[in-house]
């Protein structure tokens, strides 16, 4: 017999107000030296959307906090599940910045999220466990993990795992990095069944590198020099996207042997949605380099951040979200089909789920 850890429910919530490229135009953009950019801030726009693919971006609604939106994708979840939320054993939320109330870049760590969320939802029992995981963009599947890991050893039967984020709370306006962010929060219930044949997480792997790595993502002062309070997210691009092409590829065959399935048996790759240019080359790498690499591309990995940017820790179980209940029909999974779900972001860390339907 398998303990298997299966996906029961998903659930997803993107804010209502849709940011496009023109909504940047009025913007002074600075380097990463505190110098002014010559070129119009509409051409500064345009280029970002022309490497990244990222047409627009969903923000936060002034009302919401973090919190709110994390509660309402757990909720879709655990409807969607077809359990009582008082049999939840743990409620893990993977986050990077807290509960972010409004544009004041306070941030509110106490309480925690997952307890604000058992909170919202009203859920009682006191034995179910609400904790936060900070991991970078990767925080989501590693939250995953360890819900597969509590499974696995017995500790819980129903975990909650929510993916929140409200980025827009904590960009730079000057920097054109910005502008590859979105909000919003995705959820799923990982459960756990006794059965005769393997099926829902596989295996899982985890890459850390904390060397010269470990500044490639940041907190940092905004580039424009005359505002010299606040700090904001500040990447060192080339660099991110390096290390993902790096790693992500070798992680994913290391994860796939683990799991003992040939990569010619995937049927689909929910990647981190951070950047269309950068997902086509990580996918190439995978391939090593097959000649028809850009046509699997199209029928093997779903991309939505076209329309709701990088939402850091909630871009995956959006994307699963969107998937499952049919909202990309070119993107389906039947039973016994096996995905790879992977991750990159601040740590820098690298992780990968390989998942059977």
């Amino acid at each position: 017999m398998y303990t298997n850890s299966v996906i029961t429910g998903t659930g997803a919530y993107l804010p209502k107000t849709e940011v496009p490229g023109s909504y940047f135009h009025q913007n002074t953009f600075y380097r990463k030296n505190g110098e002014p950019i010559e070129k119009p801030s509409e051409a500064v726009a345009d280029k970002v959307e022309e490497i990244s693919g990222i047409r627009e971006r969903r923000y936060i609604e002034e009302h919401h906090h973090t919190a709110h939106m994390a509660a309402l994708a757990a909720q879709n979840a655990i409807v969607s599940a077809g359990i009582d939320k008082e049999q939840l054993d743990t409620i893990i939320v993977a986050h990077n910045f807290g509960n972010l109330v409004d544009q004041s870049q306070g941030s509110h760590l106490i309480p925690n999220l997952a307890a604000l969320v058992k909170h919202h939802l009203q859920i009682k029992n006191q034995r179910c466990a609400a904790f936060d995981l900070l991991f970078g963009c990767p925080g989501w599947v590693q939250a995953v993990i360890q819900a597969h890991q509590s499974i696995a050893c017995g500790d819980a039967q129903h975990v909650l795992v929510i993916g929140a984020e409200a980025m827009s709370r904590v960009l730079d306006p000057h920097d054109p990095d910005s502008m590859l962010f979105g909000d919003g929060a995705g959820a799923v219930v990982v459960s756990g069944f006794q059965e005769e044949q393997p099926r829902g997480v596989l295996a899982n792997k985890t890459f850390s590198h904390c060397e010269e790595e470990v500044n490639y993502l940041k907190m940092g002062a905004s580039t424009n020099p005359d505002l010299d309070k606040g700090l904001y997210v500040k990447m060192q691009g080339k660099k991110v996207y390096r290390y993902a092409v790096e790693n992500m590829p070798e992680l994913i065959h290391e994860c796939l042997e683990k799991a003992d399935v040939p990569l010619e048996n995937i049927s689909k790759f929910l990647l981190h949605q951070a950047n269309e240019k950068m997902l086509k080359a990580i996918f190439e790498k995978t391939l090593n380099g097959a000649e028809d690499a850009a046509n699997r591309f199209c029928k093997q990995v779903p991309v939505i951040l076209q329309n709701i940017g990088n939402s850091s820790v909630a871009t995956i179980p959006t994307l699963l979200d969107v998937m499952l209940k049919g909202k990309l029909p070119e993107h389906t999974v039947d039973k016994n089909d096996v995905v790879v779900m992977a991750s990159v972001g601040a740590g820098m860390h690298t992780n990968c789920l390989v998942y059977r339907f």
